[in-house]
């Protein structure tokens, strides 16, 4: 494809016309950081025919686009292209983000890595071995060079190239739709789970008596039921405050880590009182046995089984481990793999597209008798 550069706010006109109807939009940018942001230069979008190097430095307003480019029916294809969503989001004015297709996603979809270069993935699967002495340039001086909207245009149109080599892959293991959501789950936070507190959490717990370790199951009844934690003491602290079994808001709010209105206020008055039900009675000799260990070697071995069922199960599937088994997703089975005997009911640990790993965890389950 021949570039067509844009640096004129006439010629927006041209480019919307040449993408109109375009359902899958091929999109690179070329950027400056710098302390105060990140100046978006140049935006390089192609629907596979017509390509364009829109000029971000000479056409400031560039919301002319953001009808065709911008369009909810329409995909961008990038590589590692949060940061080129984000700057093409503000300069469109978007306030939803588009389907995006990220091919490095979907490189990790079919393969063991994650985190690769587009120059690599060009090499790998095209063969191809790109020039990038252009990609620290400044990106902000003009004219272009012509050897500058060169290097812009092969990284678009190598992703058009890439586009159809990956989905070649993905086809033959039925993923391709699976890289538009997997994408999407790159956006966003980790997912949020409240994680039930339970006794074990405390190494010493064997500290306390009867009576403070019948108050604090029962601060953590209430701690778990809340829906909402913010004020509330963190569940670390609610270890001090079982120890302590303060009578009064102000021998609560003296406790560090309490806050004060959180003492006097009808929450304070409320865990005061549980503690005093759940103390009065108890046997004065706690369960504990003594002081549970740092470090077992039952728990290095459960460490160990839990990163071969990662690499088992990634390698089955075919899919990057840092996909399949994101650190959130790891926190969370680590968690339960500690305190879980029946290995197997972690299977619904995998929700979402992750269910094609449940019936693979409960087989590696059987074959290593977890």
């Amino acid at each position: 494809m021949t570039p067509l550069l844009i640096d004129q706010a006439d010629q927006l006109d041209q480019v919307s016309a040449g993408l109109d109807g375009a359902k899958v939009l091929f999109i690179d940018t070329e950027f400056e950081s710098r302390r105060g942001g990140t100046d978006l230069c140049l935006i390089q979008v192609t629907d596979g025919e017509s390509l364009y190097l829109i000029d971000a430095i000479a056409i400031r307003d560039l919301v002319p686009l953001a009808d065709v480019i911008g369009d909810a029916e329409v995909t961008w294809v990038t590589h590692a292209g949060r940061q080129d969503v984000d700057l093409m989001m503000k300069a469109l004015k978007l306030r939803c983000r588009p389907k995006i297709y990220d091919t490095q996603v979907a490189w990790s979809l079919v393969s063991a890595e994650h985190q690769v270069s587009l120059a690599y993935l060009v090499a790998v699967l095209l063969g191809v071995h790109r020039e990038k002495g252009h990609q620290t340039d400044n990106w902000t001086r003009r004219p272009l060079t012509d050897a500058q909207i060169s290097y812009a245009a092969d990284d678009a149109e190598d992703l058009v190239a890439l586009y159809a080599a990956l989905n070649q892959r993905l086809d033959k293991l039925q993923r391709r739709d699976l890289v538009v959501e997997v994408t999407s789950e790159t956006f966003k936070p980790p997912p949020a789970r409240s994680d039930h507190i339970s006794l074990s959490r405390y190494r010493n717990l064997w500290q306390l008596n009867g009576p403070q370790q019948a108050a604090l199951s029962a601060l953590l009844r209430w701690y778990n039921a809340l829906r909402n934690h913010r004020g509330a003491p963190h569940y670390k602290t609610l270890f001090s405050i079982a120890a302590r079994l303060p009578e009064d808001p102000r021998s609560l709010g003296d406790i560090k880590g309490v806050n004060p209105r959180f003492a006097h206020g009808e929450q304070g008055a409320a865990i005061i009182e549980l503690m005093a039900e759940a103390a009065d009675g108890a046997d004065e000799l706690a369960d504990a046995s003594g002081p549970s260990p740092y470090a077992t070697f039952d728990e290095y071995f459960r460490e160990a089984w839990l990163s071969c069922a990662r690499a088992e199960l990634s390698a089955a599937l075919c899919i990057a481990p840092e996909v399949a088994f994101p650190p959130w997703l790891m926190k969370r089975l680590r968690a339960a793999v500690k305190e879980t005997i029946e290995l197997t009911d972690l299977a619904g640990e995998f929700d979402g597209w992750r269910g094609c790993l449940s019936d693979p965890w409960r087989k590696f389950c059987e074959d290593t008798n977890a």
